[in-house]
């Protein structure tokens, strides 16, 4: 990863090239719609709490964001500056601004209004502490239930060399006046009762469960679905064995922190296959040129169909695919396995990661659509009173568009519960 971290020289210098548009597109471009032109002004005039202050307003993860975001598909890849040399690096800016708060202390805020309604958020992760943050802003009491520490994702599965504890933890500290955590798993009796204390609840679950690929020896010694391999090797990875051989089975950011990570525990040989082309990858240009600086080879249009092996893995079974001029419903074309071009990859694991799917088994009652929580334009679910967002109702996003819909469901949420839903539709 490159060092984002700006000196106060470097910073201000920067700053200085922003060119203040009016009805600024980077603004606009952002999930969260951070005042950006604003917070640079205020980097450039030496006032650095309130740079960061304006962040967290809008972004309830704003130092996680400052430091992982993908700046190639939001903000910098449509500032206005690029056109005449190179984009603002805001990025950077961003997280320097609330690194330096970090230093200095966390500032003081204005006291909120208080209403006597309550709202519970199901999950601690990006989501459903953008929507905590901003109904705790509204004035309401809110619960935010979730078995573990609050972060989610960012805390449970994006590697430490791309996100740090303390990064993560200067956001949860800073939330953590704003809301109460309640550590309990909720189970269908517990979202039963959740539904009858509360005014309105907001589901945050993410998607927890990897999906399997679906291929002979799949559950054979050796093989490691994506979650579980990031999550155990966040934890403990000094505990982590890998062997020599690692093969990556997916073409997303997540395949790609998974063969980052393997090749940071000591495998000799990380190879990441995927059954398109590189142009149809959807993975950030960054993480991907990063995989490769690590030494992870990426081979294309190859496709797995068995695992090799007796007791544990010593190779996946594979089959170039060609790609047709149909393409599927995410617009990309079908690929389609050569006859007679199997090839075997040598490997001592093999990490699964095409996806991930909702783990709740509790939210049976809640209608769903292609997988997915369905949700109307106001994040409302099939069930009255139940809000949801994040991965669960659009699948695999980006951090700062999780935390986005989680602010923009309680703004739902409060016109729901102050009726204004209801006057503008009719009812």
């Amino acid at each position: 990863m490159m060092n984002l971290t700006l000196t106060a020289q470097q910073a201000r210098v920067e700053a200085e090239r922003c060119l203040q548009c009016f009805d600024a597109p980077c603004e606009q471009a952002c999930p969260t719609h951070i005042k950006i032109p604003k917070f640079i002004s205020m980097i450039r005039n030496g006032n650095i709490i309130g740079a960061a202050e304006i962040t967290k307003t809008s972004n309830a993860l704003a130092n996680v964001c400052g430091k992982i975001c993908p700046e190639e598909i939001f903000c910098q890849s449509v500032c206005t500056r690029g056109k005449q040399d190179s984009p603002i690096q805001i990025r950077e800016l961003h997280f320097f601004a609330t690194q330096e708060e970090v230093k200095k202390g966390f500032s003081k805020t204005k006291p909120f209004p208080t209403l006597n309604k309550k709202v519970a958020v199901v999950g601690a992760g990006p989501s459903g502490l953008g929507c905590a943050f901003e109904l705790s802003k509204y004035g309401y009491l809110v619960d935010v239930f979730d078995k573990g520490k609050p972060g989610g994702v960012p805390r449970n599965s994006i590697p430490a060399f791309r996100l740090a504890d303390k990064e993560l933890e200067s956001d949860t500290k800073f939330l953590s006046k704003y809301f109460s955590l309640k550590k309990k798993t909720v189970d269908g009796k517990a979202f039963e009762q959740i539904q009858k204390l509360y005014n309105a609840t907001f589901l945050a679950v993410g998607l927890g469960k990897d999906r399997p690929i679906g291929i002979p020896g799949e559950k054979m010694k050796g093989v490691l679905p994506v979650l579980q391999f990031l999550e155990s090797a966040k934890a403990n990875p000094k505990r982590m064995k890998l062997g020599k051989r690692v093969v990556i089975v997916g073409g997303g950011n997540v395949s790609l922190d998974a063969a980052a990570t393997a090749k940071r525990l000591g495998a000799e040989s990380v190879i990441l296959v995927y059954r398109r082309s590189e142009k149809e990858m959807r993975v950030w240009k960054a993480e991907l040129e990063e995989a490769r600086k690590q030494g992870v080879e990426i081979r294309f249009l190859i496709n797995p169909v068995a695992v090799v092996g007796k007791k544990k893995v010593e190779g996946v079974k594979c089959r170039h695919t060609k790609l047709r001029k149909q393409k599927d419903k995410s617009g990309r074309p079908i690929p389609v396995e050569v006859k007679g071009s199997e090839f075997i990859i040598d490997a001592n694991n093999i990490i699964i990661a095409i996806g991930q799917s909702i783990a709740a088994d509790w939210l049976e009652g809640v209608e769903r659509e292609k997988g997915y929580i369905k949700v109307d334009e106001n994040f409302r679910t099939s069930v009255d009173k139940i809000f949801a967002g994040g991965d669960m109702i659009a699948g695999e996003g980006t951090i700062v568009q999780s935390v986005a819909q989680g602010k923009h469901a309680a703004q739902a949420i409060h016109e729901f519960l102050s009726g204004k839903q209801e006057a503008a539709s009719g009812i």
